[in-house]
C-alpha cells in the first residue's frame, strides 16, 4: 500500500494537476465559493524543533519554547521582503492599510510574523522616503492555524512523518497514532476563513502558520484534492499567494524522507 501512495504522490509530481476533490470526499468541508479578501501563507523560519528534527504540534509546548533560530529570523526577515515585492508586483504599490498579519499561537511562527511585520513597515519607509512612521500594521493571533496536532508522535522524529502522508494521500479522515485527521484541519481552516471573511473587506490577509497547515490551506482552498498536499511543501519562510483556481500552486515534487530534514 505505502509503495503504491508513493507512487500515486510521485504521479502527482511529475507534472499533473492536483485532480479536483470527488465524490469520496464528499463530507469534506468545502472552501467558499467566493471571498472578499486575497490570501497569503508564509511558512515559520527555521526552528530549534527544525535543527533537532522533532515534531513539536503540542500547542502549550509550541507556545513558550522552540523558537526561531538566527537562520530562521533571517528567513523572516527575508520573507517580509518577498511579500512586499509580491504585493507591489500585484497591486503595483504595497498598501500597508490594507494588510492584515495573523499567525499562529506557537512561538516559531509569531515570531516570524513579528519580523515580517517589521520588515513590511521598513519597506513602506524606505519605499516613501520617510522614517516618520507608515499606518500600523494589524496583527493578530488565530488559534485556527496551529500546528497540525500529531498526537502520540508529538516529540518524536520528524520522520515520522512518513508514515502519516501515505496514509493521508489514500483518506483524509484518517487518524491513526493520534494525528489529527486532514479533514479536521480543512474544517477549523474553514472556520478561520468564515471569521476573517467577516473582519475584513478587499484586504490582503496573510496567513503564518506552519507547513502542513498551510499546505492543507492552499490545496484545500483552491479546491483541489487535500489528499495531495504533502506535494507541494513549503519552505522555511516561504511566501505563497493562494486562490481558488490553484494557479498560485508551485510544481508538484515527490515526498521525501524528513527523517533528517532540518526545515
Amino acid at each position: 500500500m505505502r509503495a503504491l501512495v508513493l507512487a500515486l504522490l510521485a504521479g502527482v509530481a511529475n507534472g499533473l494537476a492536483a485532480p479536483r476533490a470527488r465524490v469520496p470526499m464528499h463530507t469534506l468541508v468545502q472552501p467558499p465559493a467566493t471571498v472578499r479578501n486575497t490570501y497569503w501563507c508564509v511558512r515559520h523560519g527555521q526552528s530549534t524543533a527544525n535543527v533537532v528534527n522533532i515534531i513539536s504540534s503540542d500547542p502549550v509546548v509550541g507556545s513558550a519554547i522552540h523558537e526561531l533560530t538566527e537562520v530562521g529570523r533571517e528567513q523572516a526577515v527575508a520573507a517580509g521582503g518577498d511579500l512586499w515585492d509580491q504585493l507591489v508586483a500585484l497591486d503595483g504599490a504595497a498598501d500597508l492599510e490594507r494588510v492584515a498579519l495573523y499567525s499562529s499561537n506557537f512561538t516559531r511562527a509569531r515570531e516570524t510574523s513579528n519580523l515580517v511585520a517589521f520588515e513590511l513597515s521598513r519597506r513602506a519607509q524606505a519605499a516613501a522616503g520617510s522614517y516618520a512612521g507608515p499606518p500600523p500594521l494589524r496583527c493578530g493571533l488565530l488559534g485556527d492555524l496551529r500546528e497540525r496536532d500529531f498526537g502520540r508522535l508529538d516529540g518524536e522524529n520528524t520522520g515520522a512523518y512518513d508514515e502519516v502522508w501515505p496514509r493521508d494521500a489514500v483518506d483524509p479522515f484518517d487518524g491513526t497514532d493520534g494525528v489529527e485527521p486532514v479533514a479536521a484541519v480543512c474544517a477549523r481552516l474553514r472556520d478561520a476563513v468564515d471569521l476573517l471573511e467577516r473582519r475584513h473587506d478587499g484586504d490582503h490577509v496573510v496567513l503564518t502558520a506552519h507547513a502542513d497547515t498551510i499546505q492543507i490551506f492552499q490545496t484545500w482552498f483552491a479546491g483541489c484534492d487535500v489528499r495531495t498536499f504533502a506535494s507541494y511543501r513549503f519552505k522555511n519562510g516561504e511566501v505563497r499567494r493562494c486562490d481558488d483556481a490553484g494557479e498560485c500552486l508551485p510544481p508538484a515534487v515527490p515526498m521525501k524522507s524528513q527523517a533528517g530534514a532540518a526545515a
